[in-house]
């Protein structure tokens, strides 16, 4: 397997990534119709549920999602309408977008499928923890915050749908000690953080969203610096949450705070111990709860 050549630019990979993938790298229409009209104050229950109803299988989902227990809503609903009355726009609106990204990242049953399934499962569980760190942080709106960690990882099924193979030598360099990134860049010319950015803006999603996922690596200035920490912060919680990453304390106990976090993350954020403590344990919290209702 060789590498992307030599002198190829990190804009000419993205042209060549994304060009390859066509109408994979599209999000469903339906999405951001509902994203749309939820954004409206002017909207009605009923054209959220005409929206959602063009896609009978978009419906299930999210009328299965609406009745489970975790949302614990007074009575079964059977519409999109009901579910918008008794949940707010707003969580239907995360509901549509988590259901509608998902195609993203899973494909064909195939040895990439487990690994799709992998990053999804992060991806909602960052975005989880992106909106509980959101509340303590009054800059940053929780919903926008969801939006966020739920789309930062989006270029890596971008770059395993361009090409399985490279992603297989990714990992393999990965397990070798190499970081993510620079074994991504060596393998496709460009790093999944840059090539979603690229696709977020292809896609013509709000600048917060395309900033967040591009810099939730690095530190940025700006407008949304808040917003890519949070989506920093709010991934590494959920990776340390599900993967086991524990160090213990005197007590035995594990200890978030004396993990190490991206420094300058926590820095703009302005987390101390106790917030940062309150936090993870909210998203372990959250996570667990996801994980009881199947999703």
């Amino acid at each position: 397997m060789s590498a992307i050549p030599q002198g190829t630019t990190t804009e000419e990979a993205i042209r060549v990534i994304l060009d390859h993938v066509g109408e994979i790298a599209a999000m469903p229409q339906v999405v951001y119709r509902i994203v749309e009209l939820t954004s409206r104050t002017s909207t009605s229950a009923r054209e959220l549920e005409n929206a959602i109803s063009i896609d009978p299988g978009f419906t299930g989902k999210v009328l299965i999602l609406a009745n489970s227990a975790y949302y614990a809503l007074p009575r079964k609903v059977t519409s999109i309408r009901e579910a918008a009355t008794f949940m707010g726009f707003k969580t239907i609106r995360q509901l549509a977008m988590t259901i509608g990204v998902f195609d993203m990242f899973v494909g064909k049953t195939d040895s990439g499928s487990i690994r799709r399934r992998t990053w999804w499962r992060h991806s909602v569980d960052a975005a989880v923890c992106a909106k509980v760190i959101a509340e303590y942080v009054p800059s940053v709106e929780p919903e926008e915050a969801y939006a966020c960690g739920l789309l930062h990882d989006v270029g890596k099924p971008l770059m395993d749908r361009h090409s399985r193979e490279k992603y297989d030598e990714v990992e393999r360099l990965i397990q070798m000690g190499v970081p993510v990134l620079r074994a991504e860049q060596h393998y496709y010319g460009v790093p999944h953080d840059l090539l979603g950015g690229a696709a977020a803006r292809m896609w013509n999603l709000p600048p917060v969203i395309v900033e967040a996922i591009e810099s939730h690596h690095s530190r940025i200035d700006g407008e949304f610096a808040k917003q890519a920490a949070v989506t920093c912060i709010a991934s590494e919680m959920a990776h340390r949450a599900m993967d086991g990453k524990k160090q213990q304390d005197s007590t035995g106990e594990e200890s978030p705070t004396s993990w190490q976090w991206p420094a300058w993350a926590i820095e703009e954020l302005g987390f101390d111990d106790e917030r940062l403590e309150s936090a993870y344990r909210r998203c372990q919290a959250e996570i667990a709860e996801r994980s009881r209702m199947g999703f």
